[in-house]
């Protein structure tokens, strides 16, 4: 009896290299699903292709630039930290920095004001 692709992505057999993959992409096939959940008849097969290609001995890298090339970047479920990806990264930093900063400020008056 032949396991579920489920159960192949979070089993033993399964490399951790094809596990990552798998578990990181978008699938091209169930817009808003991680290539892992989509339950999708291509999905299975590409994810049997990924696991195949890990066991040949192909990289993380060379499997993701196929990825991206075959289906776009839309594939990535985050943006590359280069480029305008870079942004991507940068943005939330920067306002999570900047609004503890003007909290921080107002704060500090609001303690002046009450302060005798």
């Amino acid at each position: 009896m032949m396991q579920s692709d489920s159960l192949l992505v979070s089993g033993t057999e399964t490399p951790a290299v094809a596990r990552t993959i798998i578990t990181t992409a978008m699938s091209p096939y169930c817009p808003g699903l991680t290539l892992e959940v989509c339950p999708s008849p291509q999905a299975d097969s590409l994810r049997r292709v990924i696991i195949e290609r890990v066991q040949r001995g192909d990289t993380r890298a060379m499997i993701e630039a196929d990825l991206e090339r075959d289906f776009g970047t839309e594939i990535r479920s985050m943006p590359k930290a280069e480029g305008f990806g870079l942004v991507g990264w940068a943005v939330p930093g920067l306002v999570v920095l900047v609004g503890a900063f003007v909290v921080t400020r107002w704060l500090r008056r609001q303690v002046r004001r009450t302060e005798p």
